[in-house]
């Protein structure tokens, strides 16, 4: 055990954090033969939904108008008896979703990271919490990366309003961590990274996709030799030629992971796998097939159950992803997701040129409450727009703090108008989209320079 981990374990063990005990637990199940996984995930899933039935509102009043009773839901496949939940379901009635015997002391308010471009406020209970971070550590492990192993953090960060947990601070000193703003990666910048994560030797990496990708495609150009053991890319898709690229440049394995704000930690590669493995101690993931039916297995629409938010209940979830889950497989109790068809968004372009990640959307914005959804469209080099449904609080000085934040990345001579409406009606292709980058011949990679428009 190291330092970060031991000290971390004595502030855990005198506030009553059980996230070691729930650590211990992970290492355990992950050798279960199948049928112990499934019935250990039942068994939280009723015990959910008997809390649901007894202290949340909205759950009481949604099973009794459906005729169910908590003794109906045995398993998973009965899930299918309760209602879909959509995130506008979790803004109109999100007192209603608060259950009534968690003292506020005990929970923690967050707005998610808005990667559809339609952030939500969100609130978890302790437990919930420390489920999550055990999780992720857990999937990070499969990669190689111990918790007291030091990594490259390519995330935004530099915008100056995030808050960093304690412990997430103590270890980024105690390990000695590289932190690198995704937002700042530009040419006249991106040597002074490849100086610093040579200097730190360090041989793990983890950040937004496309920031890891832009990453890449710089360390290619610029004949710069940079090697990792693993890349852990997050956030959004990774497309097939962007993760050929990061191998071949970096000489490393590729594992991406998966989770939303609403229910974070739910699949991570694990060295020689092709798929996601579901961390189904804390979730489980159904699929709505386009025949209408929901199963375990097969390909559609995801639903996904929180198992451990008592705080404010998260069942049969459409988070706006979809893709193929899979049956477990390499002896391996956990369910997979073989396919993940989730977001894909554009760069945004500096006004030098340099393109950053568009995730400075979500960064932005889920600081935002006052925003109940956004678009970001860059038609032309020095214009940008942005488009947002607002609520009746959002004034004049979120739009300056919008304006400031898009202003210091993007450069002085960008225009950025913001223009409220009343929706956003869906793109062509029906896939959730926050950022157009209409100067962009293919958005989706890296354009050489006569790929850009021009003024």
């Amino acid at each position: 055990m190291g330092l970060y981990s031991m000290v971390r374990s004595v502030l855990w063990l005198i506030s009553r954090y059980p996230a070691d005990r729930y650590n211990r637990l992970l290492k355990i199940s992950e050798d279960w033969p199948r049928a112990q996984m499934e019935e250990f995930r039942n068994e939280k899933l009723r015990q959910l939904i008997i809390h649901c039935y007894k202290n949340v509102p909205y759950y009481r009043r949604v099973m009794d108008e459906n005729k169910v009773i908590p003794k109906d839901i045995k398993c998973a496949e009965d899930l299918i008896k309760l209602p879909i939940m959509t995130k506008n379901i979790i803004r109109i009635h999100s007192k209603e979703l608060l259950a009534k015997n968690i003292p506020q002391m005990e929970i923690s308010w967050s707005k998610t990271g808005g990667t559809t471009g339609e952030p939500i406020q969100i609130c978890k209970n302790r437990q919930c919490s420390a489920w999550e971070s055990m999780c992720y550590e857990r999937g990070l492990r499969w990669g190689g990366l111990e918790v007291d192993k030091s990594r490259v953090a390519l995330f935004g960060g530099s915008l100056g309003i995030d808050k960093t947990r304690l412990t997430a601070q103590m270890g980024q000193v105690l390990r000695r961590d590289l932190f690198l703003p995704a937002f700042e990666l530009r040419s006249d910048t991106a040597m002074s990274y490849f100086d610093k994560i040579r200097r730190s030797k360090i041989r793990f990496l983890l950040g937004y996709t496309s920031a890891i990708y832009r990453l890449a495609t710089f360390a290619e150009e610029m004949n710069q030799k940079i090697e990792f053991s693993a890349v852990f890319p997050t956030a959004e898709l990774i497309l097939p030629e962007w993760e050929e690229i990061i191998r071949k440049v970096f000489r490393c394995a590729v594992l991406p992971y998966y989770g939303c704000g609403e229910v974070n930690s739910l699949g991570y590669y694990a060295l020689g796998t092709n798929a996601y493995r579901i961390s189904e101690e804390h979730a489980l993931i159904e699929v709505l097939e386009n025949d209408g039916l929901t199963r375990l297995a097969g390909e559609g629409r995801f639903l996904i159950t929180d198992l451990d938010n008592y705080a404010m209940p998260i069942i049969r979830y459409a988070n706006g992803d979809a893709g193929k889950i899979s049956g477990p497989a390499g002896g391996s109790p956990f369910a997979r997701i073989a396919r993940l068809d989730g977001r894909y968004n554009s760069f945004l372009m500096t006004d030098r040129g340099d393109l950053i990640s568009g995730a400075i959307g979500p960064h932005v914005f889920r600081h935002l409450a006052s925003v109940r959804s956004y678009r970001i469209i860059q038609e032309e080099p020095l214009r940008l727009e942005i488009k947002v449904v607002a609520n009746s609080d959002f004034g004049e000085e979120h739009e300056r703090l919008i304006e400031g934040l898009f202003a210091r990345h993007l450069g002085s001579k960008m225009k950025i108008s913001i223009e409220r409406v009343a929706e956003l009606a869906a793109p062509p292709s029906g896939k959730s989209v926050f950022v157009i980058n209409r100067c962009l011949e293919n958005p989706l990679t890296y354009p050489s320079s006569t790929d850009l428009c021009s003024n």
